[in-house]
């Protein structure tokens, strides 16, 4: 894979200056209105990817682009490379690995998200994510060490995932997936108000299309209302909606053979995700 512009290309124009000085303007802000972080919020994230594009990509285009894809859209990437005819020829275990780097990247994603909504949330909220995590990684590496050792090399064909721009920030996309949070955010009110739903329910419903959407929505609810809204068991349900939702496109998903093994890694670490939070929230209570 070859960049379109070398990243130090990029430095010499005014373009990323004028990107990075207007992201700094919108944190202040956002600092006032905070109903516009969510904008900062994903225009940060189309900067690291970026810089992680021209920094690590010519080690691995199709699994660096899985992981970099799964900052915008992890269901996406599912979506491209689970139906996509042009990856019909990979191997299951370059699809798992591919998958599970997207996974990698929205739940850093999620952790971000609680991070930027409230640097004060205590570590119990960040726990779900980082279990699975840690969970998604120890598979990873466990899987690489054992194709190592059978020196397996990949064939991997030339594929791009097609999610990246050779530019830091596309102000385009950052304007359509904050329209589309916001959004969310007044869907998640539309069906509770309409049909009279739990906000609950209303989160799982909506977490089966874009798990980390549905959390920056539910964190701006939260920094405005935070009485109202038991974010731990939201986190649960968000958590939920995305296993399934990913299970399913496994299982309808034409381009990986071992289905099963992955469902079953998906919802191993939800339980391992729930069971030990769970546990440390239970052990933490007082008497």
């Amino acid at each position: 894979m070859k960049h379109k512009t070398p990243l130090i290309s990029h430095f010499k124009q005014t373009h990323i200056w004028l990107d990075m000085g207007l992201l700094a303007v919108l944190f202040v802000v956002a600092s006032y209105i905070p109903l516009l972080k969510i904008v900062p919020l994903v225009a940060s994230l189309e900067l690291f990817s970026f810089f992680s594009f021209h920094i690590f990509a010519k080690r691995n285009s199709l699994k660096l682009q899985g992981f970099l894809g799964g900052f915008i859209s992890s269901t996406t990437v599912f979506l491209q490379i689970l139906y996509d005819e042009k990856f019909t020829s990979l191997p299951s275990r370059d699809v798992i690995l591919t998958l599970l780097l997207a996974l990698c990247a929205m739940l850093l994603e999620c952790v971000f998200i609680l991070f930027f909504f409230s640097t004060q949330l205590p570590l119990i909220y960040y726990l779900p994510f980082f279990l699975q995590l840690g969970f998604f990684i120890a598979i990873y590496f466990l899987l690489q060490g054992y194709l190592r050792s059978r020196n397996s090399k990949s064939d991997n064909p030339e594929m791009d995932i097609e999610l990246l721009i050779d530019h830091p920030i596309i102000w385009k996309n950052v304007a359509k997936l904050s329209v589309f949070i916001i959004a969310i955010v007044s869907i998640m009110h539309f069906i509770g108000d309409k049909f009279g739903l739990s906000r609950e329910i209303s989160t799982l419903i909506i977490s089966f299309f874009e798990a980390h959407a549905v959390l920056a929505a539910t964190m701006f609810q939260w920094s405005v209302d935070p009485e109202n809204i038991e974010l731990l068991q939201i986190i649960f349900l968000i958590l939920l909606g995305n296993t399934l939702s990913k299970s399913y496109l496994v299982y309808k998903g034409n381009n990986l053979a071992k289905k099963w093994t992955f469902i079953v890694l998906m919802f191993a670490s939800l339980a391992i995700s729930v069971v030990f939070t769970s546990v440390w929230v239970y052990l933490a209570a007082p008497i």
